[in-house]
């Protein structure tokens, strides 16, 4: 069953009907677009694992063949023709059925086979990075070629680039480009979006900020993850970088530069949070997720969460002496983290304690691994009137940057190629462009989530 790409003018007359799709009514509602949902179902399958080999993308396959094999049109691919048929045996002693599945191969470079692969297929979930090395062609090709695409990139610059890039075309394709799929920053992104629905819907208010706490967690360091955070150390002008750093809206103002507002970054020392009651210090990963809900927001077909809508991520410290003490611990923590991968001297020493790409935790460190996020929403309020305060959580009983993260982008594709009518017909998602989750799927992806094992809950005022 292993297929090796071949050219489009082949694909086309073998294995989809392929046409451009027409721009009717403009770029906010799925249904403007009938001949890509046309095309998407002539297609051999709906989703495609690109990087079906690495940690993460292996966990994607299992997932896929321990809960949905038969009920999804799925493939295999990559560049190794030999590690992806080892994995498709070992996924063959999960269930028997995958025996059938395909396998596709194709290099990241070559843009010909990049694209066939993609032409067979309705949504991409591109597993393979740091993506900024290898996840250009991908994109660039998912647009040409009318396909949805999800990934796990934390690369903010690359995100900004791939706004700047590809966003209208996108747009105008009806192609959704949906970046950060994984623990960032679907936790933060999509329990902002549980917040403000609540916040809309049952008490008809809109936000003024929502903060993230993150709390008890357990999990292994992702190899992946830490690759991509060097490259970006060592590949970017300092100036982007300190633009990633200071700018809220880095990523929002690449897609509408009209929603900028007041929101500040999180503090890098430690600091007491108001509303939540609690001393926090900074979470390494608040540079991204903080830069993606801000992007949701700008993009949200039905207007921002609120007029001046603020984000802020931080590690819950606690209450009292000890919850300064245990946000102090964080902050310097942090700190050497940073200067780690700052220099090249610390990255070298870097590499040689943690995991290398493709390196994980252990199968037992994914099963008792967890991870909780506190969320405090404060809506916004006219004429001096107190704010109500909604608390709530979301979290998962699995290890973070694995087993959650593999479980994440699988729903975010599915949402695209199984539910994306019941996506339309919410009204509250873009039909195309450089996404985030959560203004790519919105509320059927929070569904999805919920029913495979996640918590996001609204605990109440």
């Amino acid at each position: 069953h292993r297929q090796f790409c071949v050219p489009l003018s082949h694909l086309r007359s073998h294995c989809i009907c392929h046409s451009a799709a027409q721009v009717l009514n403009g770029p906010n509602s799925d249904h403007n677009y009938p001949e890509m949902a046309a095309t998407a179902a002539a297609r051999p399958y709906q989703v495609v694992v690109w990087g079906a080999s690495g940690f993460t993308g292996k966990l994607v396959c299992e997932h896929l063949a321990r809960d949905y094999q038969g009920r999804v049109r799925w493939a295999l691919a990559g560049r190794d023709a030999r590690k992806l048929e080892a994995v498709k045996e070992e996924l063959v002693r999960i269930n028997p059925a995958v025996k059938d599945v395909p396998v596709l191969v194709a290099d990241a470079r070559d843009a010909q086979a990049v694209g066939s692969m993609l032409a067979q297929t309705q949504v991409v979930l591109a597993l393979a990075g740091p993506f900024s090395a290898y996840g250009n062609t991908v994109v660039e090709q998912a647009v040409a070629q009318k396909t949805h695409y999800c990934d796990i990139t934390g690369e903010v610059p690359w995100v900004k680039a791939n706004i700047d890039k590809y966003h209208k075309a996108a747009e105008q394709a009806g192609v959704k480009i949906v970046h950060c799929c994984g623990y960032d920053s679907i936790p933060s992104d999509m329990g902002t979006l549980l917040m403000a629905d609540h916040c809309k819907k049952q008490l008809g208010k809109k936000l003024d900020k929502v903060y993230t706490l993150v709390s008890k967690s357990k999990g292994g360091a992702s190899g992946g993850t830490i690759a991509s955070g060097m490259l970006i150390a060592s590949t970017t002008p300092a100036a982007e970088l300190s633009q990633v750093s200071n700018n809220q809206y880095y990523l929002a103002d690449a897609a509408d530069k009209s929603k900028h507002g007041s929101d500040k970054p999180a503090p890098f020392l430690p600091k007491y949070l108001p509303e939540p009651a609690a001393w926090a210090g900074p979470f390494i990963m608040e540079g991204c997720n903080a830069r993606i809900v801000q992007l949701t927001n700008a993009l949200l077909p039905k207007g921002p969460y609120g007029t001046d809508f603020k984000y802020c991520e931080m590690v819950e410290g606690g209450q009292g002496w000890s919850g300064w003490a245990k946000a102090w611990a964080v902050s310097l923590g942090t700190a050497a983290l940073g200067i780690g991968f700052a220099t090249s001297l610390g990255r070298s020493l870097l590499k040689k304690v943690l995991p290398e790409p493709g390196q994980g935790p252990s199968l037992e460190l994914q099963r008792t691994g967890f991870w909780n996020h506190k969320l405090i929403a404060v809506t916004e309020e006219t004429g001096g009137a107190a704010p109500t305060v909604v608390t709530g959580l979301c979290g998962d009983k699995r290890d973070p940057g694995y087993w959650s993260t593999s479980r994440m982008i699988l729903e975010a594709g599915l949402a695209l190629a199984l539910e994306s009518d019941k996506i339309a017909a919410t009204g509250e998602c873009r039909a195309g462009g450089v996404l985030t989750p959560a203004s790519a799927a919105g509320i059927v992806l929070l569904e999805r989530l919920r029913a495979a094992g996640f918590t996001f809950r609204v605990d109440g005022a």
